[in-house]
């Protein structure tokens, strides 16, 4: 079950990514209805959260940094929204099985394969973590395209009282086949993902051949 807070958050997130871009967002139908799915993003800047919560269109439980739990006033809201904190670069089997767990409840968990937000402002190279939990859960996989939430590009247009253009597209759902280890399926995650963005955003899976047609949902 969500959260209550999700039923506040949800709306005000969306509200937000409103008022303060202009948001062009498409493929919410490719999104399962119901049933355990992962969601995997490209991470451009802070916003990507925020407009991925908002705008599909079921309750998404996100894995966001630990570092988090450190913020004043954001801690408090992540915390009553039910994000579940990731210690970066340290094998945590008590997060795994949570992260797991949520999908083996029927319900959708959003992650960041990169594991952190890019330095270049395209794609980099991603960890396998995302991965794993697709392959472990054998859920669908979304893969969700993100351009133009980088704070290089955000904050010069709000000092200008302007609303930056960014765009959020959800991708066909697609699951790893059976065999793949875990790298030949981050491959085959971030050539997706590399294939629904802008050349310029592709960075290091600009050559998209190691993609794979998808695979039924």
């Amino acid at each position: 079950m969500p959260p209550p807070a999700s039923y506040l958050l949800r709306p005000l997130a969306r509200w937000l990514a409103r008022l303060l871009l202009r948001v062009q967002v498409s493929g919410q139908a490719n999104v399962p209805a119901s049933g355990g799915v992962l969601l995997a993003i490209n991470h451009l800047g802070g916003a990507d959260p925020v407009l991925v919560i908002g705008f599909t269109p079921r309750y998404v439980t996100p894995a966001g940094k630990s570092e988090i739990q450190g913020w004043p006033v954001f801690n408090r809201v992540a915390a009553a929204y039910g994000m579940i904190p990731l210690r970066r670069g340290e094998p945590d089997r008590a997060t795994l099985r949570r992260l797991l767990s949520v999908m083996a409840q029927g319900g959708a968990l959003l992650i960041a394969p990169e594991g952190r937000e890019s330095l270049t402002g395209a794609l980099e190279r991603a960890k396998d973590g995302a991965a794993f939990l697709g392959l472990r859960a054998g859920v669908p996989v979304v893969p969700v395209a993100i351009t133009g939430t980088a704070w290089k590009r955000v904050l010069p247009a709000w000092r200008r009282l302007r609303r930056p253009c960014v765009t959020l597209t959800f991708g066909m759902p697609f699951r790893f086949p059976a065999g793949l280890s875990r790298r030949e399926a981050t491959e085959q995650l971030m050539h997706r993902l590399a294939s629904m963005l802008p050349p310029e955003y592709r960075g290091a899976y600009a050559d998209d051949s190691g993609g794979l047609e998808p695979a039924a949902g």
